[in-house]
């Protein structure tokens, strides 16, 4: 279900983006770029943090050194 709506959403936004290059088309504004998004950064950042600390990368064993 969740392909469906990704798909879709795809769909549109690549539809938009070709037509925006028409002459008579709307001016759109460019997409954000990624610093002017803190909210999401944080967010990914705390989610990757919280990922380490459930399931921290494998280390070495004393035997493998």
């Amino acid at each position: 279900m969740h392909e469906l709506i990704a798909g879709h959403l795809a769909v549109q936004q690549t539809r938009g983006l070709a037509r925006s290059a028409l002459p008579d088309a709307p001016i759109r504004r460019p997409p954000e770029p990624a610093a002017a998004r803190p909210l999401r950064r944080r967010t990914a950042l705390a989610l990757r943090r919280v990922a380490d600390r459930l399931e921290p990368a494998p280390s070495l064993s004393t035997q493998a050194r």
